[in-house]
């Protein structure tokens, strides 16, 4: 990542998506993918996030930021948020104020414009493993889009 990019980012608001961006996608056996993801599976495993390591580069990034300025926004059911809420606050010490969860991506632009209202003082950058959604926020708003690769060379 340029320093010019990194410090851009230091003086916005950066939003984190959790898996995939906060949370390495490591669900099934020797696999990203989880065949069933449903409650009775995060209940099961009491909570597949305990299994999950944060990411130091973005913990280093994080812990440099203004704790203000850090925010999540995820999809996420209702009984997946308690485990990705508290992996984000005890491995990102993220406040629970500022994650914020969504029920699709294509609501994430609707998250971003309600943190740009109630804090229209700053830029709003979205880190984000999905292009698709990225480029889906890039074309409907003044946000800084940044794919998680970005953050490989920090």
């Amino acid at each position: 990542m340029s320093k010019q990019l990194i410090e851009k980012l230091k003086k916005s608001i950066v939003v984190f998506d959790i898996d995939g961006a906060l949370a390495a996608y490591e669900f099934g056996e020797n696999c990203h993918y989880a065949s069933i993801w449903d409650e009775a599976f995060i209940s099961e495993n009491d909570n597949p996030y305990c299994g999950v390591n944060p990411l130091p580069k973005l913990q280093q990034f994080i812990q440099e930021m203004n704790p203000e300025d850090v925010y999540v926004c995820s999809v996420a059911s209702p009984f997946e948020m308690g485990a990705k809420g508290g992996f984000v606050t005890k491995n990102y010490a993220i406040r629970k104020e500022n994650i914020l969860f969504v029920e699709d991506k294509s609501k994430k632009i609707d998250a971003l414009l309600k943190i740009k209202e109630q804090r229209g003082d700053k830029p709003i950058a979205i880190v984000d493993d999905t292009v698709k959604t990225l480029d889906q926020i890039f074309e409907q708003g003044d946000f800084l889009t940044i794919h998680i690769s970005s953050f490989f060379d920090f």
